[in-house]
């Protein structure tokens, strides 16, 4: 695979994370659409062969080696969300069950790999916070903010 598909199927995955959480977000749907086309279009034969010095190609090619390495498991879950999305999209009828299915799995397996995860165990992290302040209930922050309030105001009289 090369360096712009691998691009391509990497907003495609984006695309289809970030719709997945918002459904009713046209916005998110059309990102999706015009990705998923861009990546059809960039795989689609063509009969003529791409300049080798194409310029436009190489600055892609360099951003992608500067911004982000993008390791192996990452680009076979942007290509597996890509082609899933493709094969939905294009499906005789949208509401293909099966080629939706496939698409929210593929995605799914794309947010749970590019979600943040944190070094280490969150009860040891939430050891630590509480050594450096012990967790305080909503009612005696309330009570206490209430107390200075009252404290200012008969100052200020």
């Amino acid at each position: 695979m090369d360096d712009e598909a691998a691009l391509l199927e990497r907003q495609v995955a984006m695309a289809a994370s970030a719709w997945r959480r918002a459904k009713a977000d046209t916005e998110a749907y059309r990102r999706l659409v015009v990705a998923t086309s861009a990546w059809d279009a960039y795989v689609a034969p063509t009969l003529d062969e791409p300049a080798a010095a194409d310029v436009a190609a190489q600055l892609r090619r360099a951003a992608r080696e500067v911004l982000r390495a993008t390791d192996d498991e990452a680009t076979r879950l942007a290509h597996l969300v890509t082609t899933t999305a493709s094969v939905w999209l294009h499906a005789a009828a949208r509401t293909d069950s099966e080629a939706y299915a496939r698409f929210d799995r593929a995605t799914e397996l794309w947010d749970a790999y590019a979600a943040p995860q944190l070094g280490e165990p969150t009860e040891e992290l939430l050891d630590q916070l509480a050594d450096d302040s012990a967790p305080v209930s909503l009612g005696e922050v309330v009570a206490d903010v209430s107390a200075q309030i009252r404290k200012a105001a008969r100052r200020g009289n």
